[in-house]
């Protein structure tokens, strides 16, 4: 391997160990680059980091986030809360049940768990205080629900994958769905387990006509968020659009419903939340680019061969190397958002995940439960700290519980996605007629 290149990897985790935003990490590799490489011409470096931003795939990210921002500040997050809490909130440990439900759903609304823990964090994590559930417990249920949002369709982190690695954003958007479904189950054991203890004040118990009355009226009222991620879905499934073209549908979609219909939504907050997705938008872009040109001279360096090579040789047992990429990934997932660690990641952990006989939508589903875990996982834990602001809380109140979900939670259906193919390649097969890698 060229000595500027591993010189450049250096500074590249080191910058981002050091805290400095994944965007000028990778300009400043770049740059290094520029400044101590045999290029006789750096143009074809730039011409292939626009070449990149050109794609209509990258269209989508924006247009889902900002469809996403449109439906959080049009009012959905209160409206499925409402609906949850009516269909399960009078059972015991039942508002923890809530927040995991509202998160995924929402998190199939608005693509980030970011927002996921502005918008249901802010509205449940005092509720949950005041029924008597412990504030660390509450802010740590909030995080670790809110990376399903990572997982479940459509998801960001899964179409840069599939453009990363040239793989189906279709097959990609289905490939963690199962994963996911199996963490909604096993939070909602663990909440039930955690909160056997608390002091938690359960509601008055109505009868079941009252129930059904008030399910059916909070389902009215969340029926047209409810409905948004069937119309993208049915859209894209349905043969009917492509992912871009469903993004757009959803934005146009997302606008009549947030002013006009829950009217939580003036027109100059519709600008406010352009600008917010716009600002978003450019930071993705500047990442895109400069890690583009990454990749370019890295692969030129063989750098992808040379890490396969080493893992490789690290051992003959291939349960040992899977073992070992998911330490790898769940190190990228603690120190790098999901964006940066999906763009660093996946162009040089697939050719040996090939290598070792796995298919590229599998192995995208492991990459996606990884930076999912690697955003709760301590020391850096950016979304724990984000809910830890949210609840007004400290790390030491939420450590405990966060390993819960971590050992408990996470870990079992990380390995299970890892070693059990068909968690993630069933409905792929079954809807898309995917044909996996060796089959």
């Amino acid at each position: 391997m060229n000595i500027d290149i591993l010189l450049d990897a250096i500074i590249l985790v080191g910058l981002l160990l050091l805290g400095v935003p994944a965007p000028l990490c990778f300009a400043a590799a770049a740059l290094f680059l520029f400044a101590t490489g045999d290029f006789h011409n750096a143009n074809f470096l730039v011409s292939s980091g626009f070449t990149k931003l050109s794609s209509l795939i990258l269209l989508a990210i924006p247009l889902y986030i900002f469809a996403g921002g449109l439906m959080t500040q049009g009012g959905i997050a209160g409206r499925l809360i409402d609906l949850a809490e009516s269909l399960i909130a009078r059972v015991k440990g039942g508002l923890g049940i809530v927040v995991v439900f509202s998160t995924a759903i929402f998190g199939a609304i608005s693509g980030m768990s970011t927002a996921a823990v502005a918008s249901i964090g802010s509205i449940m994590i005092p509720k949950m205080v005041e029924r008597g559930y412990d504030r660390g417990y509450a802010t740590t249920l909030v995080a670790a629900s809110s990376v399903l949002a990572l997982l479940i369709p459509p998801s960001s982190s899964m179409i840069l994958y599939g453009w990363v690695t040239n793989t189906s954003i279709t097959a990609m958007f289905l490939a963690p769905v199962l994963p996911a479904l199996l963490l909604i189950g096993s939070f909602t054991l663990l909440n039930l387990v955690l909160t056997r203890n608390m002091a938690v004040v359960e509601p008055p118990r109505r009868s079941l006509r009252d129930t059904g009355t008030d399910v059916w009226l909070k389902t009215k009222r969340a029926a047209f968020g409810l409905a948004m991620p069937i119309v993208i879905l049915g859209c894209i499934y349905g043969g009917i659009t492509t992912p871009t073209e469903a993004a757009a549908i959803a934005v146009i979609y997302a606008i009549p419903v947030a002013v006009f219909i829950y009217r939580g939504l003036s027109f100059r907050s519709l600008a406010d939340v352009a600008w917010k997705t716009g600002q978003i938008a450019a930071v993705l872009m500047i990442l895109v680019f400069f890690s583009s040109m990454l990749a370019r001279v890295w692969t030129m360096g063989n750098v992808p061969q040379t890490v396969m090579e080493f893992i490789l040789g690290l051992s003959d047992n291939k349960i040992l190397l899977l073992l070992l990429i998911n330490l790898f990934l769940l190190l990228i997932g603690m120190f790098l958002d999901d964006i940066s660690g999906v763009l660093l990641a996946s162009p040089m952990l697939l050719p040996v995940a090939v290598s070792l006989g796995m298919d590229p939508v599998h192995f995208g589903a492991i990459v996606g439960v990884n930076l999912g875990m690697g955003l709760i996982t301590p020391p850096t834990a950016p979304i724990l700290y984000f809910s830890g602001l949210i609840g007004n809380t400290t790390l030491p109140r939420m450590i405990g519980y966060t390993m819960a979900f971590i050992l408990f939670g996470y870990l079992p259906v990380l390995l299970l996605t890892t070693f059990i193919p068909s968690l993630s390649l069933l409905l792929p097969e079954v809807i898309l007629g995917y044909q996996p890698m060796g089959r």
